[in-house]
Parts: C-alpha cells; sequence; structure tokens
C-alpha cells in the first residue's frame, strides 16, 4: 500500500508540475524539478503518456499535459453549477468597481482560481493568468483566508507555498512581498483588524489587489475569497473602503446561492 500511494503522489506531482503552463518541457528539467532521478520519471511519463493524460513530442522528446485533465475539470465544474452562478454576481462587482474582479476556491490547503471578470476599460488593464494555487503570502486573496487560520497554522501553510524561499516558478513575489514569518504574522493582525486581505505590489510590480473571505451561510465555513485588483495608480487608498464594501454584499450573496455540497471545501 505505502508503495503505491508513494506512485500515486508522484504522478499527481507530475500532473501538478506541468499544469502550472502550457509548455513542452524536458525529461530532465521535470525530475529535476521534483528532485527525483530521471529513471523513475521516465516511466511514470511513460505511463501517464499511455492512459492519455500527457503527450510527448515525438522530435524533441518533450513533455506537456493533454486536454483530458482540463475536460474533465471543466465537467466538474458544469455539474456543481457553481460558475454559471457565480459569474453574474463577478459581472456586477466588476462593472461597479471598473477592475479586475477574481473568484477562488479553497481546496485542503489552498486556494485556486475559479472565475473572473474585466471591467477595466480597454488601454491601462491588469489582466493576469488564472492558472494553479495562488502564492498566499503575497496575494490579497491568499492573506484573506490565512487571516481566517490562527498564526501557527497560517505560517505553516505559507511556508508550504513558499513564505521564506526564493522567487521561483509558480511564485508570485513582487518587490514588496512579505519575506519571513514574523511579517506575515504582522500582516495577518492587521487584515483581521481591518476586515480585508490587501497587496500592494507584493505579488506583482504596480499592481494592487483587495480581497474577502467567502463564507457558507449556514456553518460559516470559509467557501473561497474574492478580490478587486488592477494598476496601482488607480487604486489608490481612498478607494479601499468602497472595494470592501462591495466585495462584502458580493460575498453574501454568493454565500446566498453557493451549491450546497457541490465542492469538497475545507473546514477551517
Amino acid at each position: 500500500m505505502r508503495l503505491v500511494k508513494g506512485v500515486l503522489n508522484r504522478c499527481l506531482e507530475v500532473l501538478e508540475l506541468l499544469s502550472v503552463d502550457s509548455q513542452w518541457r524536458r525529461l530532465s528539467d521535470i525530475a529535476s524539478m521534483l528532485e527525483l532521478p530521471k529513471g523513475p520519471v521516465h516511466r511514470l511519463l511513460a505511463e501517464l503518456v499511455s492512459l492519455g493524460w500527457i503527450e510527448q513530442d515525438l522530435d524533441t522528446e518533450r513533455y506537456r499535459l493533454t486536454l483530458k485533465l482540463a475536460l474533465l475539470g471543466q465537467q466538474y465544474l458544469r455539474a456543481t453549477g457553481l460558475p454559471g452562478i457565480a459569474q453574474p454576481i463577478l459581472d456586477e462587482v466588476a462593472k461597479r468597481c471598473r477592475e479586475l474582479v477574481r473568484l477562488t476556491v479553497l481546496q485542503e490547503d489552498g486556494l485556486h482560481w475559479l472565475a473572473s471578470s474585466q471591467g477595466a476599460p480597454t488601454g491601462l488593464m491588469y489582466q493576469p493568468a488564472l492558472n494553479g494555487r495562488l502564492t498566499l503570502h503575497t496575494t490579497a486573496n491568499g492573506k484573506a483566508w490565512l487571516s481566517t487560520l490562527d498564526d501557527e497554522a497560517a505560517i505553516r501553510v505559507a511556508s508550504l507555498g513558499g513564505l521564506g524561499q526564493p522567487a521561483g516558478p509558480g511564485l508570485l513575489m513582487g518587490p514588496r512581498a512579505l519575506r519571513n514569518a514574523q511579517a506575515l504574522a504582522q500582516d495577518l493582525e492587521q487584515t483581521r483588524l481591518r476586515g480585508y486581505g490587501l497587496a500592494i505590489e507584493e505579488a506583482e510590480p504596480g499592481v494592487k489587489a483587495v480581497a474577502v473571505v467567502v463564507r457558507a451561510q449556514d456553518d460559516q465555513r470559509v467557501l473561497g475569497t474574492m478580490s478587486i485588483a488592477g494598476p496601482l495608480v488607480r487604486m489608490g487608498p481612498e478607494r479601499d473602503a468602497e472595494f470592501h464594501t462591495l466585495l462584502q454584499q458580493a460575498a453574501g450573496t454568493l454565500a446566498l446561492v453557493w451549491p450546497h455540497d457541490s465542492l469538497p471545501l475545507a473546514a477551517t
């Protein structure tokens, strides 16, 4: 059983690594990033290719995900009904704030992007890719959720997600990113007092975001987070209260219509 579990974990690590982007990756790069010998990684890749989860370019011998995983995820999300329910709510917030509005869902020990709506006019527009897990300690969404945990748990989760580590693939690290546990604990205390997460050039240069937690109406467990993000030049501190109110209202509406048991979300 331990062997089976170990192989399964390695397969999932490969899938998560390749899901970061759509680039073709060499066997040696995959093995290096997973800190595993090339032999076992090659056998895992060959098995995943045979099952249709990964494809290999015969000319370059590089690997990438097929669309099988993405289509499976889309099928599951459509079955929950959540994207269709959430999108009109996000669109209304985006229309009123005229910035980018995003929604995450909480799955086990991390937040994952679910949906977004762009309300900014053409020109100076913030439109990042929505893929993978968030870097919790540098994003407003991440800090909003971490503030619902005690400091010890928050620091542990953030450390697993990159706190205290140098910038690397998959980590959003802006010029004002928090660098250690003490700085994060101080920031989370301020977040709890304010009632919303705030990130100013912590994930990306020139970008600011405000975020709140979305909680279930019945038991107040955390379902996810919602944020407004945009260029710092348009998001001065005088707008923080306005954005907080918009997000709180939308989070309350989402709590009312969130499908029961639609996603296996973690309790806090």
